[in-house]
């Protein structure tokens, strides 16, 4: 092996671990070797980004602490089955029918209230005594957004329609003042989509909701209720079953992983796109840092022109980018932000301990 060569491979160990090394291989080295290093560097913390984003399914939201969101959308499906609703999916479009008869213009005004803004299932549960609403399922033809009624707009006015506490009853401002208040968890089916919230019990504090964007393009199946309330082992719904409202659950997550698919790719990409981009830009801009952190009259590295603060920068993201894909493994919440911490903590010890005059002194 060549003398270069191994000075070069010396070189570019140490300067995992050293920054004069960096700075020598920056400077010295041939530029490929800088370039190699900054491609792989950057896309090592999107590793875990992607990893993450591939984990993520549509029935997340559903987790084990469900607050009986379960036996509500069972038992609305029987519910809508018994009164001969279907909901097919027809050019990616979900169609409600009763019977035969396709409904249509679902937001029409009925004394000042749109139609779809009324449940056309709903569940209340009986504890000690006590009703309460626990689940309502909507449907709507509205667009998920734009001006005027939009899907959008039936969500706020769902979660603003509160129920009074102990009873199965909306809550009146008027009379009702010193009552405490809930809302019941709810499903929107509507045309392009659903949106689900499940809310604790007894309260208006939403527990968890659906992935905003989900839609229809990947249903596998003929008919929604069928497919909900067709469980193995039982030949019609028995909502009182736990197995059978457990089976039928367990239908409704693979509806909403399959809706979540198409949202699943395009966050897939768009996130590992947007920070690698991110990245990408970093190790220029820590580069040209570098370079202005060297302007002052006497610094002697004065002569650190932009290119070699750039190639500095490509020259040390390496050991962050490492660091910051295990810390993304370990801590999701922080995969996308552990690599620019760390190259931004490595750039300022560089430029503190080896660009500083006052350090070189």
């Amino acid at each position: 092996m060549k003398e270069n060569t191994k000075r070069t491979l010396k070189t570019t160990f140490l300067s995992l671990i050293k920054n004069d090394a960096a700075i020598e291989g920056a400077k010295t080295a041939p530029w490929w070797i800088g370039v190699i290093m900054f491609v792989i560097g950057t896309f090592l913390p999107i590793i875990p980004i992607m990893v993450n984003a591939s984990k993520t399914y549509g029935a997340s939201y559903v987790s084990a602490t469900t607050y009986g969101y379960e036996q509500g959308l069972v038992t609305c499906g029987v519910q809508l089955k018994t009164a001969s609703y279907s909901f097919k999916v027809e050019d990616n479009q979900l169609i409600e029918r009763i019977g035969e008869t396709v409904q249509e213009q679902t937001w029409v005004e009925v004394d000042g209230v749109s139609k779809d803004e009324t449940p056309i299932a709903k569940y209340s549960t009986t504890r000690e005594g006590v009703t309460q609403r626990s689940f309502n399922l909507y449907y709507t033809d509205r667009p998920y957004s734009g001006s005027g009624k939009t899907v959008k707009s039936l969500i706020k006015t769902i979660e603003a329609t509160k129920y009074a506490l102990g009873e199965d009853r909306l809550f009146n401002a008027e009379t009702d003042d010193k009552k405490s208040v809930y809302i019941p968890s709810y499903l929107i089916l509507y045309k392009t989509g659903f949106y689900s919230k499940i809310y604790k019990m007894n309260t208006a504090t939403a527990a968890s909701s659906t992935y905003v964007n989900l839609d229809w393009k990947n249903a596998k199946f003929e008919e929604l209720l069928t497919s909900l309330l067709t469980v193995e082992g039982f030949e019609t719904p028995v909502v009182e079953d736990l197995n059978y409202v457990q089976g039928a659950l367990a239908n409704w997550k693979q509806i909403s992983n399959d809706a979540y698919l198409n949202q699943k790719t395009r966050t897939f990409w768009f996130n590992s796109g947007l920070y690698w981009g991110i990245y990408l830009a970093l190790g220029v801009f820590m580069g040209f840092m570098l370079w202005l952190l060297t302007r002052g009259k006497n610094n002697p590295n004065r002569n650190l022109t932009v290119w070699i603060g750039i190639k500095i920068s490509w020259w040390i993201c390496f050991t962050p980018a490492v660091l910051a894909m295990v810390l993304g493994f370990v801590w999701a919440q922080a995969a996308g932000l552990a690599y620019i911490v760390l190259i931004g903590l490595r750039t300022m010890w560089l430029a503190m301990r080896q660009l500083n005059p006052t350090a070189q002194q």
